[in-house]
């Protein structure tokens, strides 16, 4: 009993050196060697984002709008957001949805949500002004009385698209005008702005859009209330989100790929944390048996 419990206190002692080590093999072993990994849990969130998009593709009556994906996010971010992004591009691409790029945030958010699009036009087909557009980038002070005036004319108040042709010369535009045009919202986001759609633009029209959340890990649980009382549709949280909207489309991508490591990273910590508690509590052991001898 004493030896283990000893060799129990020694493991309190380990070198951080050691730890680091430690860490950089259970994250680098995975991407060399194809580890086992149990499936991604479907956190009902996801399920619920997942379900919004198939029932308004397959409404007939709704289908036509013009779905908003704002990429609010910059390159720090990008890990977790463009991964949601691309995600979600395979869905609205693979439903034959049309949709608008448009960023506010970040001018980095307005490149990366053109770069996804772009990347993934080809596979499925899609034509920019055809099937899809851009609005740009908006400074966020001029955000709000645009969102406000946009509710009676979007084209009219957004203007141009990226490139400076005018929207309402845009074939993907033809028809839309006004908030009731508008099907769903899809704000990605590394900062709070999905407070702007939901204040000014998501229930002014005829009916409520659907609006869907793609944010941080850290910012996912201020987004709960909202999920609760219904002004959210559905959200991807962070990178465990992207990965098990990944799941869902079965389209692997940079989630997927990054399970296994995070999946024997977090496995690693667990058992580190149990380690140090296992060590003082032999402590406090060896300490008794010192006491009655």
């Amino acid at each position: 009993m004493r030896p283990l419990l000893v060799l129990l206190v020694r493991g309190q002692r380990i070198d951080r050196r050691v730890l680091y080590l430690l860490l950089a093999a259970t994250v680098a072993l995975p991407m060399v060697i194809r580890l086992p990994v149990p499936p991604v849990a479907i956190t009902p969130q996801s399920r619920q984002f997942f379900r919004t998009v198939e029932q308004f593709a397959d409404d007939p009556a709704r289908r036509h709008k013009l779905v908003i994906l704002c990429t609010n996010y910059g390159s720090g971010t990008s890990a977790e957001n463009q991964t949601q992004t691309e995600a979600v591009l395979h869905h609205l691409m693979r439903k034959r949805l049309k949709f608008a790029l448009f960023a506010f945030s970040t001018p980095q958010g307005r490149e990366l949500g053109k770069a996804s699009a772009e990347k993934l036009a080809s596979r499925y087909g899609y034509e920019y002004g055809r099937d899809y557009v851009h609005f740009g980038f908006r400074p966020p002070d001029s955000v709000e009385p645009l969102l406000k005036a946009a509710v009676r004319d979007i084209p009219g108040n957004f203007g141009n698209d990226i490139n400076g042709t005018p929207l309402a010369e845009i074939p993907v535009m033809q028809g839309i005008r006004t908030v009731n045009d508008i099907g769903m919202i899809v704000e990605v986001a590394s900062s709070n702005t999905l407070q702007l759609w939901i204040a000014f633009f998501q229930r002014v029209g005829e009916e409520p859009i659907p609006t869907l959340y793609c944010p941080t890990n850290v910012m996912a649980p201020e987004a709960f209330p909202l999920l609760a009382s219904g002004q959210l549709s559905g959200m991807l949280a962070g990178l465990n989100g992207a990965t098990e909207y990944e799941q869902l489309l079965n389209e692997p991508g940079f989630g997927s790929g990054v399970s296994a490591p995070l999946s024997y990273s977090q496995l690693l910590i667990v058992l580190l944390i149990a380690l140090g508690n296992a060590g003082m509590f032999a402590q406090r052991r060896l300490a008794r048996l010192r006491e009655e001898e």
